[in-house]
């Protein structure tokens, strides 16, 4: 299992990094900067912005790259210990993991090579995105479930179980509205949030009383 969870961040890494790069590189060569269109009018657009926002603001493009590094050597020590502690864990912290890395690294990567990130995803109210925040939007929304998965594989009680996931999906909207003013963020993690939970709760009600089908079944037999 452990080989296979590593396969996935590879792929999942692989994916979220040279695609960042490459939609970047695609979006450079067909749209002026400043220029774009709508997909939804009013909603959604592809526009062209080039910007660079480092996390914090003294941090230069190759600071950033050093900040990434050592971020990545913490991330892969606390999954390390996190699956020496829930063998049976699925692969699903790996995928956040590796889609965080690799749209992290992206952008550090542009940062350094052209100077600036290239934004091409607009949503009203919550700003320009490039393809590698996309890829750690997507990470962040799917790190509740993450935190849900591994309480499940430690074999906690269905309380503990929503409470893991209760807070990490705190944290991610506290962090998105209040520190990053990332609205879709928010949105999208509430949305991923709220069906889990509907479908868990949904298989322990089929789990505790048979289904109708299954009734029917038995009564003919």
């Amino acid at each position: 299992m452990h080989r296979r969870a590593s396969a996935w961040f590879g792929a999942f890494f692989l994916v979220a990094c040279i695609g960042s790069l490459g939609i970047g590189a695609l979006i450079r060569e067909h749209i002026r900067a400043g220029h774009g269109f709508w997909l939804i009018s009013g909603t959604i657009s592809v526009v062209r912005d080039q910007h660079l926002a480092p996390p914090f603001p003294f941090l230069s493009p190759t600071l950033t790259l050093g900040l990434w590094l050592v971020f990545a050597l913490a991330v892969g020590i606390l999954l390390r210990g996190v699956r020496a502690r829930a063998p049976g864990l699925s692969a699903l912290p790996e995928m956040v993991a590796g889609l965080f890395l690799g749209g992290g690294l992206a952008n550090a990567i542009e940062a350094l090579a052209i100077g600036s990130v290239t934004d091409f995803l607009g949503i009203q109210r919550s700003g320009a995105y490039s393809a590698g925040d996309i890829a750690i939007d997507v990470a962040s929304s799917l790190l509740p479930i993450a935190a849900i998965r591994v309480a499940q594989a430690q074999h906690r009680t269905f309380k503990d179980i929503l409470q893991a996931g209760a807070v990490f999906y705190a944290a991610v909207v506290i962090f998105a509205v209040a520190l990053s003013h990332d609205y879709a963020l928010a949105a999208l993690a509430t949305l991923v949030m709220v069906g889990s939970v509907g479908i868990s709760l949904g298989k322990r009600l089929i789990s505790r009383h048979p289904t109708a089908a299954n009734s029917n079944a038995a009564l003919l037999r």
